[in-house]
């Protein structure tokens, strides 16, 4: 059975930051001051290759409980750089990492949550189909 691609994203992003910075598919509520969102937004799965298309969201708020765009700034940077490492193969959660091609990193606010700076950037990841 193959693994799932966001599985491999997060077992890529979690040793790259503290242990307090949440990674998961769904944001919880409430929202911790600093937090990536990462989901599947595309990309075909081809007979021996997936080339998925990876969305990376970075929050991040003060202890005042305003954006941090600094922060969420500096962990979408993080995030990118762990995934650009990770292309030089690999089995991470199951699945194995055979490239990544990363789009721009972007501030991009959440109008629906005010008390938090976004940045964010897109990018595929080729795992092979096991």
């Amino acid at each position: 059975m193959a693994g799932s691609v966001i599985s491999a994203v997060r077992a890529v992003l979690v040793p790259a930051f503290p242990a307090s910075v949440k990674i998961a598919n769904q944001a919880p509520n409430p929202m911790p001051p600093r937090f990536i969102r990462i989901s599947r937004t595309g990309g075909p799965r081809e007979w021996a290759l997936d080339k998925a298309l990876i969305l990376v969201e970075c929050f991040a708020s003060s202890a005042a409980k305003a954006p941090d765009g600094q922060q969420a700034e500096q962990d979408a940077y993080t995030a990118a750089d762990a995934l650009a490492a990770s292309a030089f193969g690999g089995r991470w959660a199951g699945v194995h990492i055979t490239g990544w091609d990363q789009n721009n990193i972007v501030e991009f606010p959440d109008p629906d949550l005010s008390s938090h700076a976004r940045w964010q950037f897109t990018g595929t990841l080729y795992t092979l189909k096991t």
